[in-house]
C-alpha cells in the first residue's frame, strides 16, 4: 500500500512538472547539457566535438531561412589578395658596389694599376685590348648559347621567354659584334705600321675574324630585328580572345617564317662560336707559358 502511494505521488509530481512550461524547458535543457558536458581540455581540441552537438550558427540553416540565398561576401573579405610580387623596393635596390659607375671604375682602376707598374708600351695596350675583347667575346657567346637560352627555355612560359630574349638579344649581338670588331682592328693595326708581311697564321686569323664579324653584323642589324618582329606579330594573334580560321592560318604562316629566320640566326651564331674557338687556338699558339 505504501509503495503504491509512493508511485502514485511520484507520477503526480512528474505530471505536474511536465505540465509546467518553464520547468519543462529547464528539464530538457538540463538533460541536454548533461549529455554534452565534457572536460574543458577536450572541448579545445579540433576533433573533440560531440556528434550530438548542435551545428554552429555559421553552418546551421533554419527552416525559415533555408530558401533564402546567402549573400556572397566580397573577394577581399573571403580571401586576402596575395601580396604584389614587385621587383622594386629597398631590399632590391643595388648596393654602392653594384652600380654601373662602380662596375665601370673597377676594371679601369685595375687597368691603370697594371699600366702604372710598367713602362707605357702601345703594343702592350693593343695586346691587352685584344685579349680582353677575346675573353668577352668567347665567354658571352658560350654563356648565352649553351646556358642562358636553354635554361630560360626550359623554365619559363613560351611568350615570357620570347619577350625576355627580345630584350637580351640586341645587347648580346651588340657586345659580340663590338668585341669582334676590336679583335679584327687590333690584329690589323700592328700590320699596317709594319714593313714585314704577316705570317700565314695571322692572315688566316684575320680572315676568320672577318667571317665572324660579318655574321655578327648580319645577326645584329638584319636577322634579329626581323625574327623578333615576326614573333610579336604571332603573339598578337595568339592572344586574341576569339580567333577565326584566318587567324589560325596566319599563326601557322608566321610560325614557319619565324622558324626559318630563327634557324638562320642560330646557324650564324654557331659560326661565330666556331670563329671564336678558332681564334683562341691562334692566340694559344702565340703564348709562352
Amino acid at each position: 500500500m505504501l509503495g503504491l502511494v509512493s508511485r502514485t505521488g511520484m507520477a503526480s509530481s512528474s505530471r505536474a512538472l511536465i505540465n509546467n512550461g518553464p520547468a519543462r524547458a529547464t528539464l530538457v535543457v538540463g538533460l541536454r547539457h548533461s549529455k554534452q558536458e565534457q572536460p574543458r581540455f577536450l572541448s579545445q581540441l579540433p576533433h573533440a566535438a560531440s556528434p550530438e552537438a548542435p551545428a554552429s550558427p555559421s553552418t546551421s540553416t533554419s527552416p525559415a531561412t533555408a530558401s533564402e540565398p546567402t549573400p556572397q561576401q566580397p573577394v577581399s573579405a573571403q580571401q586576402p589578395a596575395p601580396a604584389k610580387d614587385d621587383v622594386s623596393g629597398p631590399m632590391l635596390e643595388p648596393s654602392a658596389a653594384n652600380t654601373p659607375l662602380a662596375k665601370a671604375l673597377v676594371p679601369l682602376a685595375a687597368t691603370a694599376a697594371a699600366v702604372g707598374s710598367t713602362a707605357f708600351i702601345p703594343g702592350k695596350l693593343v695586346a691587352f685590348l685584344h685579349v680582353t675583347s677575346f675573353a668577352l667575346w668567347l665567354g658571352s657567346n658560350i654563356w648565352n648559347t649553351f646556358f642562358v637560352g636553354l635554361t630560360m627555355f626550359k623554365n619559363m612560359p613560351r611568350q615570357m621567354f620570347g619577350r625576355v630574349q627580345s630584350v637580351l638579344f640586341p645587347k648580346y649581338f651588340a657586345l659580340t659584334t663590338g668585341c669582334n670588331a676590336v679583335l679584327l682592328g687590333s690584329l690589323l693595326l700592328p700590320l699596317a705600321s709594319s714593313s714585314t708581311a704577316p705570317s700565314p697564321a695571322t692572315t688566316s686569323a684575320a680572315a676568320v675574324l672577318g667571317v665572324g664579324l660579318l655574321c655578327s653584323v648580319g645577326n645584329f642589324l638584319l636577322i634579329e630585328p626581323k625574327t623578333t618582329k615576326l614573333m610579336f606579330q604571332r603573339y598578337d594573334i595568339e592572344n586574341k580572345p576569339n580567333k577565326t580560321e584566318d587567324d589560325k592560318n596566319q599563326i601557322q604562316a608566321l610560325y614557319k617564317q619565324f622558324g626559318k629566320w630563327h634557324g638562320i640566326s642560330s646557324l650564324l651564331n654557331l659560326i661565330i662560336t666556331g670563329t671564336a674557338v678558332s681564334h683562341g687556338w691562334y692566340l694559344a699558339g702565340a703564348l709562352t707559358l
